[in-house]
């Protein structure tokens, strides 16, 4: 708002070079060995407006003048005269080091970032509005390494790779209670931001006696062959209080990768990248669709009668009752795909001098050719919003390119 544009923000950071000290000077082990660290409060004007403090207009109620239908213009949302920005507190501190002639580098930071007063719209049915609520804390570790090597004038070699852990937590909301639903998706205090919420699939229902002897569901009407959920807080009967955080989509350790090696005129490299810790929510292929295609082939392992399947429930088109969200459309999401390999030969300048070129690179190169995931979709990568992300629609994956080249420089 027009009163809150200025506020204070600040940050610094400090390092400690040890290996320039008097004590470190007769060691042989470090090259280098730096100590840092820093702390800042930041501000972040991010909303999914441009100006949230000015309210547009969007279209009411209509009116009848003569013959004239004159539509009228409300505001989109409550006008809230004290906004201010989102307040991100940081802190880091870590270390740099080399070794072994700086063939071998190594860096590693702790990190801890508490992000307040978010700027939040409030969708409450008779009301909306923007306010600053809400604190999410994100926190973990990174580190980087790296080995370079020359054995001899012919070979040489080098490895990298890269490392960051998070852990992320919704510390407060709008008020107590307060929570978000958007599909499979909650945003809720106390748990991941964009958490998976819903049931706890104990089995498959196998004959009306199972029915019978299971604590009774209102979610609506269900047999044999359907998804039998669990009771979670024990009252005896399956409804929307047995719904729970059932996934997280956001991966503890987001990792890559790189390798190379040069002999003689031969250069080979590769890069990888990957995630491991989070999952992934199905949204295709599940237990109850009236599409007629595209079925996962786990599938062809349904429930047909009793004993059959005690996971995949029956084909039933007309029954919605097993697409609630619950375990049963929860993947691991962990993958690991090699982003890019190439194999290259450069020609020597001794045979490219007499036609004036000065280099000549020869090579054939892969993009995406391979990822090994878990899931059962075309790719174990999906996006979404900030509180909404990590749902397979079944979208297309990234296509793996394979090209042959040649580089020519005169």
């Amino acid at each position: 708002s027009k009163d809150n544009r200025f506020q204070d923000f600040y940050s610094f950071g400090a390092a400690w070079d040890l290996s320039k000290e008097n004590f470190m000077l007769n060691q042989s082990w470090f090259d280098q060995l730096k100590l840092k660290a820093s702390y800042g409060v930041l501000g972040n004007q991010y909303s999914s407006i441009h100006y949230p403090a000015y309210p547009a207009y969007t279209t009411g109620s209509s009116a009848i003048f003569g013959e004239s239908v004159v539509p009228a213009y409300v505001l989109a949302y409550r006008n809230t005269p004290n906004l201010q920005w989102e307040t991100i507190t940081s802190y880091e501190a870590g270390l740099e080091m080399r070794l072994f002639q700086n063939r071998f580098s190594f860096e590693t930071a702790y990190f801890d970032k508490t992000t307040k007063d978010l700027l939040t719209f409030v969708d409450l049915g008779s009301e909306k509005f923007y306010t600053n609520a809400g604190e999410i804390g994100n926190k973990g570790f990174e580190f980087t390494a790296s080995w370079n090597d020359k054995i001899n004038d012919d070979f040489s070699y080098s490895i990298s790779g890269n490392a960051t852990t998070l852990k992320n937590n919704v510390q407060s909301v709008y008020e107590p209670g307060f929570q978000v639903f958007d599909g499979p998706s909650i945003l809720t205090a106390g748990a991941p931001i964009g958490s998976f919420y819903g049931y706890v699939v104990e089995g498959v229902y196998q004959t009306y006696a199972d029915v019978l002897a299971s604590a009774p569901s209102t979610l609506g009407n269900y047999g044999p062959g359907d998804l039998k959920y669990k009771d979670i807080n024990g009252d005896g009967k399956i409804n929307t209080d047995d719904r729970k955080i059932i996934g997280n989509p956001t991966p503890d350790v987001m990792y890559g990768f790189s390798l190379s090696a040069t002999y003689k005129q031969f250069s080979l490299s590769a890069d990888f990248q990957g995630v491991y810790g989070n999952e992934i929510y199905r949204d295709w292929g599940n237990g109850s669709t009236f599409a007629q295609f595209n079925y996962r082939s786990e599938r062809l392992d349904r429930w047909t009668g009793a004993g059959t399947s005690n996971w995949e429930p029956s084909l039933n088109d007309g029954s919605g009752y097993n697409k609630f969200a619950s375990t049963y459309m929860i993947e691991d999401g962990s993958y690991l795909r090699l982003r890019n390999i190439q194999l290259a030969y450069d020609f020597k300048l001794g045979l490219l001098s007499k036609a004036h070129i000065q280099s000549l690179r020869l090579y054939l190169n892969a993009q995406n050719p391979i990822t090994w995931a878990h899931n059962s979709g075309f790719t174990p990568e999906a996006g979404g919003t900030p509180i909404s992300f990590g749902k397979d629609t079944g979208g297309y994956p990234l296509p793996a390119v394979t090209s042959i080249g040649l580089n020519v420089t005169f």
